[in-house]
């Protein structure tokens, strides 16, 4: 004859395989939405790279449309200091 205590352990391991295998395909789950979530995140941070690569040439564009500007104005700056220095040797 089955002992009382042996229905109990066979109730308490049948309880126990149930809720680990609920809770396998639970933290299966759980994984599943955090690969989608992921791949999510990854196409989102390609379009960030995609974004900044296509901000990042005009603005290189500008720097060096400034720079340019810059040396220009440095040129006619120079060019005004020798200008102003004839016109001060003509005048004496």
């Amino acid at each position: 004859m089955i002992d009382p205590i042996q229905i109990l352990f066979a109730v308490v391991i049948t309880t126990l395989t149930i809720l680990l295998v609920v809770i396998g395909i639970e933290i299966y789950r759980i994984l599943q939405d955090a690969k989608k979530t992921l791949v999510r995140v990854n196409d989102v941070l390609d379009n960030v790279e995609t974004i900044t690569e296509s901000i990042a040439g005009p603005v290189e564009k500008m720097s060096g449309l400034v720079e340019g500007f810059h040396q220009g104005m440095g040129v006619v700056n120079l060019v005004t200091k020798i200008i102003e220095a004839r016109a001060k040797k003509a005048e004496k």
